[in-house]
């Protein structure tokens, strides 16, 4: 029986490989399966960290299955886009933070997947694309626009053009690039970083920085004294205070 992903939990940090090769494809089974399993690490706070990718050397993740797409008609088309958009949207909206680790192919839904990531680590060989245009439809248009600016995302998405590992992390696209057999080793580095931090502060600091777009600048920095007066509470933030000057290192438990 094939699975469609598979999870492991260690150390803090939830790693999720998607299991559709060779391409990755996001079809109605792998929603059906990696929806629910989003839905339910959004309770675990034993998990500080999720670390996406997927099976095999070929893709990353290739977007949407086409055979779906080809089958859609005017009814159908809204409850399929409702169903394929969770998949990116609860990717944004999980309070841990989520690294994409990206090789080969990240077109049209994996893009936005690896869009919706909080950090991409990509191989030298990784590649992605707003496809919709060769496609004869429309992707992309929010999140990249948020994320690079207006400029660059009608560069990227009117063209449909492909974008190399190297110029997405010259735009800042990519937080970093390694050799396709570091990719994994060096996601674990950044996901051990993280859930060495104080794991209260770390999902309220990603939580303000996402919705800081959507504030004025007195909203969002009255939002960002709000949760500094929150982690001021916490047990992790005196205990950090008083280990600083005792010079040990902190031991956070996320309360």
């Amino acid at each position: 029986m094939k699975h469609w992903i598979n999870t492991e939990i260690r150390n803090h940090i939830c790693t999720i490989t998607i299991q559709n090769p060779p391409m990755n494809i996001l079809t109605k089974e792998v929603r059906q399966v990696f929806v629910p399993f989003m839905e339910g690490l959004k309770q675990r706070d034993d998990v500080r960290v999720i670390i996406l990718r997927g099976e095999g050397e070929r893709a990353f993740c290739a977007g949407a299955d086409l055979n779906e797409e080809g089958e859609l008609t005017q009814e159908t088309v809204r409850l399929f886009l409702q169903e394929d958009c969770r998949i990116y949207d609860i990717v944004n909206e999980m309070p841990q933070p989520v690294i994409a680790a990206i090789d080969g192919y990240a077109f049209g839904g994996g893009f936005e997947l690896a869009l919706a990531s909080d950090i991409r680590i990509m191989t030298d060989r990784a590649a992605l694309c707003a496809a919709g245009v060769k496609v004869g439809l429309v992707v992309s248009t929010t999140r990249l626009v948020r994320l690079l600016g207006e400029a660059y995302a009608k560069e990227v998405i009117l063209t449909g053009r492909t974008i190399s590992a190297k110029e997405a992390f010259q735009r800042g696209l990519a937080n970093k690039i390694v050799p396709c057999d570091q990719l994994m080793a060096t996601a674990l580095e950044w996901a051990e970083l993280i859930a060495t931090r104080a794991p209260i502060a770390v999902r309220k600091a990603k939580q303000a920085i996402q919705r800081t777009m959507d504030l004025t600048w007195a909203e969002g920095m009255a939002k960002e004294l709000d949760a500094f007066v929150e982690c001021q509470a916490t047990r992790d933030h005196h205990h950090a205070i008083e280990s600083f000057f005792k010079k040990q290192p902190p031991r956070f438990i996320g309360k």
